[in-house]
């Protein structure tokens, strides 16, 4: 159910932050607990964002485009073969993304709360449209 103040679901469940910058992951975390999330899953590395997808219901997703000098494309590829909704936050332009990921929404860094929350909301409500 959508709340009508902020055109957010009551909880956003379990989302999936691939961010290798701790400042950035912390501040996304806490705003996405503040949102209603109710587990962030901080991942640092590909690695861990894999056993994160494979071993937790993930709902939602952002990934930094660049993670310990390796593309986050791979679990982008996970996350759509599963239909979960995601976005990238970058400082790289749209030019950096693959062509087969470029139609998904990017917030560029550095970004405000307002604009994070934003592409949280049209993500999830997104995947909450009939097929």
């Amino acid at each position: 159910m959508l709340s009508e103040d902020q055109g957010m679901p009551q909880s956003l469940g379990t989302v999936l932050i691939l961010e290798d910058e701790v400042l950035v992951s912390t501040m996304i975390e806490d705003l996405l607990l503040e949102l209603g999330a109710e587990h962030a899953l901080v991942c640092n590395t590909l690695a861990q964002a894999r056993a994160a997808i494979e071993q937790h219901g993930v709902h939602c997703a952002i990934l930094d485009v660049q993670i310990g000098g390796a593309d986050s494309f791979e679990i982008a590829d996970a996350l759509a073969a599963r239909s979960i909704p995601y976005f990238f936050a970058s400082a790289s332009g749209p030019d950096r993304l693959s062509e087969r990921h470029r139609h998904r929404p990017l917030l560029a860094k550095p970004f405000s709360n307002e604009q994070l929350r934003e592409c949280v909301r049209a993500a999830v409500l997104q995947a909450a449209l009939p097929a």
